[in-house]
């Protein structure tokens, strides 16, 4: 049988996503809300170009994205799904790079960032820093500083203009004092990697090379990311595949519209996914997720109806103790799994210490990816990982790996109430060693799949794969992974949205506040920031199999004043359903 007839009968009844995958045309915009099955159309699109000689023998297929665990996902997408539609899989999986921009870019500066540097020959060796750090100061003066300043602001605050205008003097900072120092930071990556695809003679060998390019998770892309892809898009099939509303990465310069610079640069046809099977059962669930897209689409009141399950307690206590009662209830049948999805870490602390008290087992995933023993942890195990291997990944050197961790974990965490961080990335760090032995192919093909992890810090992905049945962990980390329920807490003002919109929301006189309550109005100036809080909700929203139960109390916080409920609660149209336990969870 055919590869496209295994596909046709594979996508039968889905006219759009047949339509993205049989499509001739060399730029694609494909839109794909949550539980749409983008992943799915996407291996099979390149299935579909594989097998049908799109791409030329000694070609490859690029699969790009901003976040790491979004790289893994793809990974492990491609070994999970290809074997449906193919038979030689591994030949396949051969033919496919997958990377997120800063690992492409290093690869790239690996193999031609001699011409730009010559002791880029040595990045194996550079110490990868952020733009703020410390150390920096032993190498540049405060005006050098001042120069990758003006690119990080200009990258976080979207301002293409001035990135353009400065991204001369950054390089020239990076060249002369810190490259040479075998010193990069994070921006310095892509910035290099924009540099050297400014030759000529580099960018046209990767446009051809790359004759398909897919961009997952394009929503996430700031504009240094932006101007990376750009040196690569040509003659070749280049697909854009994500979408605006789950656009959570705004703090990090995600660029708003991006979709739309695509459409003003290249005829690119776009493409809209709609039929949602996550949902397909569960016509609350299906209702509450047009709603919330409705209301981040257009930042305007919705005529749509839908309701959500919200239990209104009447302290921090209560609220906690509710949650307890929920968890136990999800995790007496052993099928079902629950995560508990908080806006910012220190939102769960609370809920953890009653999970501990109680003796329920865990996986916490609170911690920051900026904080210091979550970076130091990344390091050590990097190091004992190349330590303790020669290039392939054998069982018993990476045994020898997690005693090397172990062994070392002082000098990772310091204070008792930052073990936890150890503790949650060590079993991470033993769950991926198990996985890598899932990947088709020789032992450094396995060692290659645990290095690309570790140097792109994407243990977190690993969280598929634990054996907890509850897990602790924010918003932004749960993106791309899914469990059969979710409760999110903390549905109050200045806690989710997070005081980064309720502050200025207030002086631009953008809500209505009772003594309980805050209502929102919607004011121009704060669309932006709106947009970015509603966003969030809908991606915890979606990370839901089965069911979402909000909670919020409107007891005292620590200034005694009373809390107020969240104004995403009160959007028009939305109706608060109360709940107990016993009768949802069955």
């Amino acid at each position: 049988m055919r590869v496209e007839d295994i596909i046709e009968a594979k996508h039968m009844g889905d006219v759009e996503q047949l339509s993205f995958i049989f499509s001739d045309n060399k730029k694609i915009i494909v839109t794909a809300p949550a539980g749409c099955g983008k992943t799915t159309a996407m291996v099979s699109k390149i299935a579909r170009e594989l097998s049908n000689g799109s791409i030329s023998s000694n070609k490859k297929v690029l699969a790009m994205t901003f976040s790491v665990n979004a790289a893994m996902k793809i990974k492990d997408s491609l070994k999970k799904l290809l074997p449906d539609l193919v038979n030689n899989v591994q030949q396949y999986i051969s033919k496919v790079d997958v990377a997120n921009y800063h690992n492409f870019a290093m690869r790239i500066l690996f193999k031609h960032g001699y011409s730009l540097n010559p002791e880029f020959v040595h990045l194996s060796e550079f110490k990868i820093v952020d733009e703020d750090s410390r150390s920096l100061d032993f190498f540049i003066t405060s005006s050098d500083s001042d120069k990758l300043r003006v690119v990080n602001e200009a990258v976080k605050n979207s301002d293409m203009d001035r990135l353009l205008a400065s991204l001369d003097d950054y390089w020239d900072v990076l060249n002369r004092k810190l490259i040479t120092n075998h010193i990069i930071t994070y921006n310095g990556i892509l910035v290099s990697a924009i540099k050297l695809l400014r030759k000529r003679q580099v960018s046209s060998f990767y446009k051809e090379y790359y004759q398909m390019i897919i961009i997952d998770e394009f929503q996430d892309t700031n504009l240094l990311g932006y101007l990376l892809i750009r040196k690569l898009i040509g003659d070749n099939i280049v697909i854009f595949l994500g979408d605006d509303v789950q656009k959570i990465y705004g703090f990090l310069g995600a660029v708003n519209g991006i979709f739309n610079l695509i459409i003003e640069s290249y005829p690119a046809i776009e493409i809209k996914f709609r039929n949602n099977y996550r949902f397909k059962d569960n016509e609350r669930m299906k209702a509450l997720d047009l709603l919330i897209r409705d209301y981040a689409e257009n930042y305007k009141p919705s005529s749509l109806k839908a309701s959500v399950l919200l239990k209104h307690l009447s302290n921090d206590a209560e609220e906690d103790k509710f949650i307890i009662q929920g968890i136990e209830q999800i995790v007496s049948n052993r099928d079902n799994k629950v995560a508990v999805l908080v806006r910012a870490g220190w939102q769960g602390n609370s809920i953890a210490e009653m999970l501990d008290q109680k003796g329920i087992q865990y996986f916490n995933a609170l911690f920051r990816e900026n904080d210091s023993e979550y970076l130091s942890f990344y390091n050590v195990a990097l190091e004992e990982f190349h330590n303790a291997t020669s290039g392939k990944a054998v069982q018993r050197d990476l045994q020898r790996c997690l005693r090397a961790v172990e062994a070392r974990k002082g000098e990772i965490y310091q204070r008792d109430d930052k073990k936890y961080i150890f503790d949650s990335m060590y079993k991470l760090l033993e769950i991926l060693f198990i996985e890598s032995r899932k990947v088709d192919g020789t032992s450094k093909d396995k060692y290659e799949y645990i290095d690309f992890t570790l140097g792109n810090k994407g243990l977190k992905h690993m969280m598929e794969f634990i054996d907890e049945q509850v897990v602790l962990t924010t918003i932004h980390a749960a993106k791309g992974l899914e469990w059969e329920y979710v409760i999110i807490p903390k549905l109050n003002g200045f806690a989710f949205p997070s005081s980064y919109m309720c502050n200025p929301c207030q002086d631009a006189g953008s809500c209505n506040r009772g003594l309980d309550y805050c209502e929102f109005t919607y004011a121009e100036e704060m669309k932006k920031a709106f947009k970015e809080e509603i966003s969030i909700l809908y991606v915890a929203i979606t990370r839901a199999k089965k069911d979402v139960f909000l909670t919020v109390n409107t007891g005292l916080n620590r200034w005694n004043h009373m809390k107020t409920t969240s104004c995403l609660l009160n959007l028009e149209g939305l109706a608060l359903v109360d709940y107990e336990w016993k009768s949802i969870i069955k």
